[in-house]
């Protein structure tokens, strides 16, 4: 068996190698992790088969004579507000009243469709729109509390989010017509059930209509930033969309949705699912650097290592990954960015912990190649579970999270050294380390890089090699040096120098390394 991995090794790239083992191990640990979900989302966190969200919006428009801008924005930027509402994946319905002075005689009026006050054809929205008649207003005052209240009883669809969009460059007529006052509008919007109420008006008249939000929280708009129309209507789409996120979450591992009172306990799977991932990866990549320098696979104290680090290596990743998914997962465009981002945390914190089994990576530099690697697996998740179905979305993204991790670690070990050890087994095998202030060292125990034979007289620790400044050093063990009668214990090697220990022959390599092929 071992001799059929020596073969492997020699006939693929490093790179290649820690991709394969990342990629084995990523995917053992997804089989596992499959089987922990099983268990760990019991009945009361299942999916929750939801319709698309429900939103009726109607807007309440001042159509006196000062408001033609807005009458017209309206029309011009109604069908793109509806479309930024389809793309987060809400069923919308818009509605119309427009209103001027009713103590002036001017009528209320209502824009009617088939089925009743709301609509969710834009073209025929529009066309509506422009039948409104201008109305002449009299003095400053409307009568926008007399049409917020026929706005609030109008017939709203029952599961509906109801949000009122009030348009006015006045202030209100208190007392109304029906309405006497500003609390029985707000008494009137609660019994209702009006959700939220956005206030599009002038600055001078803020302090008095924000009292209407009492009730039905909403933004507040200024007329001179909306005038284009549908700048000022896209501004309330967060909104919704942090409305309808407090219904819903989803998982950093899964396309599925959950209830929101199960955040605790999704948060806490999320994360001991990425650890299972963590340890399954690291594990295997310490294995694959073990097989690549012919040690024993994996050492007792290598795997305690490895995992208890990996293991809270990936708790903190899928637990930071998650908390930032879940603010974004009710908004659909910001879905796979969310995703993306939480993956690539989970890969580079695996990246960075891997890296200290790795003699002289730097650990940024893992860091590097494990965002990368989450980065590509949170690809390959999002591009095969539609395809796979969920089970077999996570783990052939496990699968591409491991290759790319494992890859990029070596690939970035390969690029950014500057001195090398070539290590030759033979005359036709080749492997090698990056040198720095990690010594490599040479011996019988375990804890050596480069194994030698007990059998041939060496010390468990014989020899190390390090990098010091521009010197590559060599310290021999004092009591093999004094076995072997040497008379200097530190060795400076030059580019090029060799050693040899039994059969195995070491290379210096500084500068601008050239690697034979099975070096690559």
């Amino acid at each position: 068996m071992n001799n059929v991995w020596r073969n492997l090794t020699q006939k693929i790239s490093k790179p290649i190698l820690f991709g394969v083992w990342g990629a084995g191990g990523c995917f053992v640990a997804s089989i596992v992790g499959e089987i922990f979900l099983n268990y760990a989302l019991p009945s009361s966190i299942t999916p929750v088969v939801q319709p698309i969200p429900q939103v009726d919006i109607m807007f309440v428009l001042d159509v006196t004579t000062s408001m033609n801008e807005e009458i017209n924005g309206v029309k011009r930027g109604i069908q793109q507000f509806s479309q930024e509402l389809s793309t987060r994946k809400l069923d919308a319905q818009v509605g119309l009243i427009a209103f001027g002075d009713r103590l002036n005689g001017e009528k209320t009026q209502i824009l009617k469709f088939p089925d009743n006050s709301f609509t969710s054809d834009t073209v025929v929205f529009r066309e509506k729109v422009g039948q409104i008649q201008e109305l002449a207003g009299g003095d400053t005052p409307e009568s926008s509390l007399d049409a917020l209240s026929l706005a609030a009883n109008q017939t709203f669809r029952g599961e509906a989010t109801k949000v009122i969009l009030l348009i006015t460059d006045a202030p209100p007529k208190i007392p109304d017509l029906t309405t006497r006052s500003l609390s029985e509008v707000n008494q009137t919007l609660e019994n209702q059930g009006i959700d939220q109420l956005h206030l599009v008006i002038q600055p001078s008249e803020q302090s008095i209509y924000r009292q209407l939000q009492k009730n039905a929280q909403g933004e507040i708009f200024y007329l001179s930033e909306t005038a284009s129309g549908r700048q000022g209507f896209e501004k309330i789409l967060p909104k919704l969309g942090e409305t309808i996120a407090q219904n819903t979450l989803q998982s950093l591992q899964s396309n599925e949705t959950y209830a929101t009172e199960d955040r605790e306990q999704l948060l806490i799977v999320t994360s001991i699912w990425t650890g299972i991932l963590a340890i399954g990866i690291a594990l295997a990549l310490i294995m694959g650097q073990n097989v690549y320098l012919r040690r024993r696979l994996l050492g007792r104290a290598e795997g305690m290592k490895g995992t208890l680090g990996s293991v809270m290596a990936g708790i903190l990743a899928g637990a930071v990954g998650q908390l930032i998914f879940a603010p974004v997962s009710a908004i659909p465009l910001l879905i796979i960015s969310g995703r993306i981002i939480g993956w690539i945390l989970l890969g580079g914190l695996l990246g960075g912990g891997v890296s200290f089994f790795v003699p002289n990576l730097k650990t940024i530099r893992g860091v590097q190649g494990g965002s990368v690697g989450g980065g590509v697996g949170a690809g390959g998740f999002l591009a095969m579970s539609g395809l796979m179905g969920e089970i077999g979305g996570r783990l052939l993204g496990g699968v591409i999270l491991g290759f790319f991790i494992g890859l990029m670690i070596a690939l970035l070990e390969q690029l950014t050294r500057n001195a090398s050890l070539l290590i030759h087994w033979n005359q036709t095998e080749t492997t090698t380390l990056s040198l720095g202030d990690t010594p490599i060292i040479l011996g019988t125990s375990h804890q050596a890089h480069i194994p030698l034979s007990k059998i041939q007289g060496y010390y468990p620790q014989t020899a190390k090699i390090f990098q010091q400044g521009e010197d590559i050093m060599m310290e021999y063990n004092a009591d093999y040096a004094q076995a072997k009668g040497m008379k200097k214990i530190i060795h400076i090697l030059n580019n090029g120098e060799t050693r040899k220990f039994g059969e195995i022959r070491i290379e210096i390599k500084t500068g601008d390394v050239i690697h034979s092929p099975s070096n690559v």
